[in-house]
């Protein structure tokens, strides 16, 4: 973990720089729902199994985020826009609120293609199943006042 905290420092600022209007429209597309999504559903709350708090103050929260081979998360959701840099990106489903297979937020890449860096919005309700023999894992930085 400790070889990626120069990176994701390096993308946590672009993030707390100015933005395109653009960029910053896409990464707060849901913002208005997320202040309505149940507290209890947060990440942290809901499947605090999978995602651990490094660091979390009035700005920003760092989770460690892991999936084991064959595991399923508990539905859960993302109420900031984040950035999430995947050093582990196994085979795995996302699934909807309502069971529904939906697109996957991170692509999928071969080991050779890691980390992947990705942009997010707040993410709606969802989990992940794991079919993979190896472990997702990834650092994902929420930020709490981008939107």
């Amino acid at each position: 973990m400790k070889k990626y905290a120069l990176l994701i420092l390096l993308f946590a600022a672009s993030l707390t720089t100015p933005a395109s209007s653009a960029e910053t429209n896409a990464l707060c597309v849901h913002s208005d729902e997320a202040v309505k999504w149940p507290p209890e559903l947060d990440a942290v709350r809901a499947a605090p199994k999978n995602h651990h708090v490094i660091l979390e103050n009035e700005d920003l929260r760092v989770l460690e985020v892991t999936v084991a081979p064959g595991e399923k998360e508990n539905l859960h959701h993302h109420r900031w826009p984040s950035v999430m840099v995947v050093d582990t990106r196994p085979r795995y489903v996302n699934y909807d609120k309502n069971g529904n297979e939906i697109k996957t937020a991170v692509p999928a890449a071969t080991s050779s293609d890691m980390p992947i860096v990705i942009k997010l919005p707040a993410g709606p309700t969802h989990a992940i199943h794991n079919l993979d023999t190896k472990p997702f894992h990834a650092i994902r930085i929420e930020f709490k006042k981008l939107c």
